[in-house]
């Protein structure tokens, strides 16, 4: 089958349609005919009327980077003259609607839109029609209805051509829900949707088989009282329709197969379009339930302080070892030492020891994560397993080492013992695991032979398993302690990347910090922006980057050229959530008499998302001095319009990734045209990032993105060449 035949089933048009459609028009045989002796009229002058129309478009910029060099021109040039020349062949017949859907799908890949259709006709139609009128200036009647023949044939045309962009955007509609609906299908938690009166409209795959129901079994027109024979379940969906707030941790019990099973559902609501609908999620906790009560039944805990003992950790470890072979993660087992304890007890009598070992085990337990395990396995021996490290084996290393030496420091720090004030230290070995790779008993040995290397090197220590990783954790802590003297050292420094506007005028610029080492040379940011974080560094880092902007726009303020620009600051988490962080930023625009309105902080959104009010609080009070604030890499996150429309933001950054494959990824493109429509929404400024080629920047043209940042306009460079870019001729 001819693809154009395709289209014409795949749209539904065929010969019944073309006709309604040419009857809707008024098209009629009079009309073809009136058409086919205008087509020689225009037979001498379709060469002119083409010269015209291409000026006409190579007057947009959005249009010009379509048209390709002057040999790809000519062959456009000659498609168009066919294009227009059928346009009065008086043939309007199957055929014809066939290659007018396929010119309409191929403008439509390129990137052409609607509305250039609009702008080609037009221009065609008023190039042409004083051609008809001077040709049949004797009969101005007659040149009157084929003018009228020409319309209906163009109508006729741009009818087809904006049905096959609604068919493409149909498409793309119809792929997406498929991929919803086997996302859901698929999903490993049970999830069912119910419409506002408590209706099933939805059953994934998961609910099935966790309530063990076939898959031809009909949900559709069923509470879930009907649906699972759960008659509490309705009212709980009631409820919460009727509050419009969601019921977590529902939980219930259900016999399956003469069993009792354990359910635990979330409630919540969301909206599809303008009805409010219910999501019920559930999971079975039955073998969760069951654990509780047999770690409740027995002694698994040790007594002296009340820490998992030997058994628990076995427990605990085997099922971190699970969650790390599903999830690809790192864990880590800490063998923990106290040094010299045997002395204390000698020395200073049991209790005192066993007091020592009760504030150790307060201290562990107050500097390790939430689902990591601290046990005790007998006098003073202590284990810290960590779960869900990074799943690249060196940044996992780094975490338990980052970890592990926060341990040793608490641990090293007096204690208050009765009256009796007692020094210690640990001696620590640290073993790596992901998955069921070794045995529980292996990665406890290994921990174990790396803690007496510690002792046996001089004690309060940590060392791990792996010599090659015990040397890289070596370099890592010299690392640390060069990055802690940098910015006394002043080798830290700023670089700036440029932001442009439609006309291609720096309007601002991203301010991008580097470490120069005095013997690594230039520093990756990658590599210590992440430990700067770690290890507490960013504070003052970021203290410094906001003090040298400062200084900076201070500086461009008196020059002509630059006292335009506003320089963008990338702000932390850790930064922002400090309490003086507000105050510090005032003080610091204070001290070197700063434009508060030059300088603007970037945030990111999945911070927000961690502690809105504050974040809102603290933005509100700086927007309300004239800083400005940006939302770096929007869309990347969890993006939410509610707290979206509560911050004082003034511009959203479309992310790198999303402008990289703009032009070839329909995906991409959709998400940027969307926040495109969101900023424009929300009365937002919009930034592209990362935009390297003409393409791409003729795409954010075309939305109506107007602010741009990447190495097409320019790389980050050192003060004085971003200065001298600044003052090159426009």
């Amino acid at each position: 089958m001819h693809p154009s035949s395709s289209l014409l089933t795949e749209i539904g048009i065929d010969d019944a349609d073309i006709l309604q459609r040419k009857t809707f028009l008024s098209f009629d045989a009079e009309d073809a005919a009136l058409l086919k002796e205008l087509h020689g009229v225009l037979a001498g002058k379709r060469g002119e009327l083409i010269d015209v129309f291409y000026e006409h478009l190579m007057q947009f910029p959005e249009i010009r980077p379509l048209l390709g060099d002057q040999a790809r021109l000519e062959r456009l040039k000659q498609a168009q003259m066919a294009y227009f020349d059928q346009l009065t062949q008086g043939n309007y017949d199957h055929a014809y609607v066939g290659n007018r859907l396929h010119v309409g799908v191929v403008h439509q890949r390129v990137g052409l839109t609607p509305k250039w259709y609009m702008s080609a006709y037009c221009k065609y139609m008023s190039e042409v029609l004083p051609h008809i009128a001077e040709h049949y200036r004797d009969d101005a009647e007659r040149g009157q209805r084929a003018s009228n023949a020409l319309l209906k044939v163009v109508f006729f045309d741009m009818g087809l051509a904006l049905d096959t962009y609604f068919h493409a955007e149909h498409k793309a509609l119809t792929l997406a829900r498929s991929y919803t609906e086997q996302i859901v299908s698929n999903m490993p938690i049970g999830f069912i949707v119910l419409d506002g009166t408590g209706q099933i409209n939805l059953v994934n795959r998961a609910v099935l088989e966790m309530f063990e129901l076939q898959e031809n079994v009909s949900w559709r027109n069923h509470t879930l009282s009907t649906f699972l024979g759960v008659p509490e379940l309705d009212g709980a969906i009631t409820q919460v329709l009727a509050t419009q707030t969601p019921h977590h941790d529902y939980s219930f019990s259900l016999n399956i197969n003469d069993k009792l099973s354990t359910f635990l559902a979330d409630i919540s609501l969301a909206r599809m379009g303008e009805e409010n609908v219910v999501l019920f999620m559930v999971q079975d906790i039955t073998l969760r339930k069951q654990s509780e009560e047999e770690i409740h039944r027995l002694a698994f805990y040790d007594t002296l302080t009340a820490l998992p003992n030997r058994r628990l950790l076995h427990e605990r470890l085997l099922q971190s070892m699970s969650i790390s072979a599903r999830s690809g993660k790192h864990g880590a087992v800490m063998f923990i030492d106290l040094d010299n304890f045997k002395t204390l007890n000698d020395t200073q009598g049991h209790d005192v020891g066993d007091e020592l070992l009760q504030e150790v085990a307060a201290r562990l337990t107050r500097n390790v994560r939430e689902g990591d395990t601290v046990a005790r396995l007998g006098g003073d021996e202590f284990v810290v397993a960590l779960e869900s490290l990074s799943g690249i084996e060196k940044e996992a290393a780094n975490q338990a080492e980052t970890i592990a030496e926060k341990i040793r420091a608490e641990l090293s720090q007096p204690y208050q013992l009765k009256s009796v004030e007692h020094n210690s230290s640990p001696s620590m070995g640290v073993s790596l695991f992901r998955g069921h790779q070794n045995s529980i008993d292996e990665v406890l040995k290994q921990a174990d032979l790396a803690m007496y290397q510690a002792k046996s090197t001089g004690r309060n220590r940590v060392c791990f398993f792996d010599p090659e990783m015990q040397l890289e954790m070596e370099q890592r802590a010299e690392l640390e302690a060069d990055l802690r003297a940098s910015v006394r050292l002043g080798q830290l420094e700023l670089y700036y990347q440029m932001q442009v506007d439609d006309n291609g005028r720096i309007v601002g610029a991203e301010a991008l910090i580097r470490w120069n080492h005095p013997r690594l040379g230039m520093v990756s940011p990658a590599q210590f922006i992440p430990l700067a974080e770690e290890m507490g560094m960013i504070l003052p880092i970021g203290d410094w980057v906001i003090e040298q902007a400062c200084v900076m726009l201070k500086r461009w303020e008196m020059d002509a050229e630059m006292r335009h620009i506003v320089l963008s600051v990338n702000v932390s988490p850790r930064q922002l959530s400090q309490t003086w962080f507000v105050e510090e930023v005032k003080d610091t625009l204070e001290s070197y008499g700063t434009r508060p309105s030059r300088l603007k902080l970037e945030l990111t959104e999945s911070f927000i998302l961690d502690d809105v009010e504050d974040a809102i609080l603290k933005m509100q009070e700086l927007r309300a001095i004239g800083i400005r604030f940006a939302m770096d890499d929007f869309g990347t996150g969890y993006s939410s319009l509610a707290y979206l429309s509560r911050l004082p933001l003034e511009q959203l950054k479309i992310d790198q990734s999303f402008v990289r494959d703009i032009t070839t990824n329909k995906s991409n493109s959709i998400m940027v045209r969307t926040i495109i429509n969101i900023a424009n929404n929300f009365g937002l400024e919009i930034i592209a990032e990362g935009v390297e080629t003409d393409d791409q920047l003729a795409f954010l043209r075309q939305f109506g993105c107007n602010r741009y940042q990447g190495y097409l306009f320019g790389k980050p460079v050192p003060l004085a060449e971003f200065e001298r870019l600044c003052h090159l001729p426009k």
